[in-house]
């Protein structure tokens, strides 16, 4: 059995620069300079182009400009609201003109246009057996039970859970 090779693609990362990747391996940099010509860098060489036909070339991907990977080179890991951690990886955060914007709670959809808000930050929260503290509740768990916060860690959230229980 051979393994086939995957067509080399790139991903633009800025007007003159692309990542080169083969499949899920990223091989080097390609970068365009001024007079159009293209340079190949990766850990072991430096390759130097006249035209973009013979990066083509080089790569053996007729389309390997036209066909780009267009999904983005950096997923941010983290996501803040006022400074307040969103525990949701694309959030939908309420500006100061909305209807619900609330300017000591920051709030956001996880559904852009949704009316289900959450709120950024950690919070403690008044429940019936005592105080809880929780990351991105609802907002109408906080309207309903009443709360404390917004913290920016959950440290700060459970000291002050510990002297509300106290």
């Amino acid at each position: 059995m051979t393994a086939t090779k995957s067509k080399t693609m790139l991903q633009q990362i800025s007007d003159v620069a692309w990542l080169v990747h083969q499949g899920e391996q990223k091989l080097g940099i390609l970068n365009k300079d001024i007079q159009e010509n293209f340079t190949y860098i990766t850990g072991k060489d430096f390759v130097s182009f006249n035209s973009e036909n013979e990066v083509v070339h080089h790569f053996g991907n007729l389309s390997l400009f036209e066909e780009q990977i267009t999904s983005p080179t950096h997923i941010q890991d983290k996501y803040y609201i006022k400074g307040f951690e969103v525990d949701y990886t694309e959030p939908f955060a309420l500006e100061e003109g909305h209807p619900d914007y609330n300017s000591t709670v920051p709030l956001y959809t996880k559904i852009e246009g949704s009316t289900v808000y959450y709120a950024a930050g950690y919070y403690c929260i008044n429940f019936e057996k005592g105080w809880k503290h929780a990351h991105g509740p609802k907002y109408s768990t906080l309207t309903k039970y009443g709360f404390e916060g917004p913290f920016r860690t959950e440290l700060d959230a459970r000291h002050r859970m510990k002297q509300l229980n106290s």
